[in-house]
């Protein structure tokens, strides 16, 4: 998943860029300044979630949320600000907007993070179902999410290969890329299943976007095993799971 950051203060951008890391979830994208950052989306770029500044020359972070709001595609994009607290009067027309929240500058990491964990808590589940969350929808144990991740992984190394070889639009593309799709709503990742639903839907397969998108979904892939990790021996124990039963 990758994650629109936009900030002219390249300090700034920075350090929010180095905090959302350490997190380890999102593909970080940056752009300069609003115009920047709206070229991107036009070019293509579909981001999972955008942090962004308020004022900015070219395009303020208003435009840009006004920009993606009127675009069908972009219109459901997660838009958070960044902004001083001088701007909270902007901010307050933001959230109107339809902006999800804001994060304070200058960063200071323990309330950035604690910011954060509240938007993550209500942007992530939609992004890639909790893995407890899909464990119970199956109704499968730990050890058995972990085959169910790796079979994925195989299958999805096959299907890059296989589409790689093959001339675009060739009998079995379709199906591989249908495939893919419904191994994606099966395990809960959601927002990879939106990605590869869009290419299905054009007229013609745009080869550029389907290898992009293939390899986007390999590093969902590979994050979602580790979230499911990082979350389950914390909280096995009370969901009835053996600890340590996903490794």
């Amino acid at each position: 998943m990758k994650a629109l950051v936009v900030d002219d203060d390249v300090v700034s951008r920075m350090a929010l860029t180095d905090l959302l890391a350490g997190y380890d979830i999102f593909d970080l994208v940056e752009a300069e300044d609003g115009q920047a950052a709206w070229q991107l989306l036009e070019q293509g770029l579909r981001p999972a979630i955008c942090f962004c500044d308020v004022r900015m020359p070219h395009m303020s972070g208003i435009d840009l949320l006004q920009h993606m709001k009127a675009h069908a595609a972009l219109a459901e994009v997660p838009f958070v600000l960044v902004s001083s607290a001088s701007d909270r009067d902007t901010v307050l027309q933001a959230v109107r907007l339809g902006a999800l929240g804001y994060i304070l500058k200058p960063l200071h990491a323990p309330d950035a993070r604690a910011h954060l964990e509240k938007i993550f808590s209500v942007t992530l589940d939609k992004m890639a179902e909790n893995p407890l969350a899909t464990m119970q929808r199956l109704n499968i144990g730990g050890e058995r999410l972990n085959a169910y991740l790796h079979a994925f992984s195989q299958q999805l190394a096959s299907a890059r290969r296989e589409l790689g070889a093959a001339p675009a639009g060739g009998p079995d593309t379709g199906a591989r890329i249908d495939a893919l799709h419904t191994g994606c709503k099966t395990l809960g990742l959601w927002h990879m299943a939106a990605v590869i639903d869009a290419l299905r839907g054009g007229a013609v397969l745009d080869c550029a976007r389907l290898d992009e998108a293939l390899a986007t979904l390999a590093d969902a892939l590979a994050r979602q095993s580790r979230r499911a990790r990082a979350t389950l021996p914390a909280k096995a124990a009370g969901a009835g799971i053996r600890p340590g039963a996903l490794v």
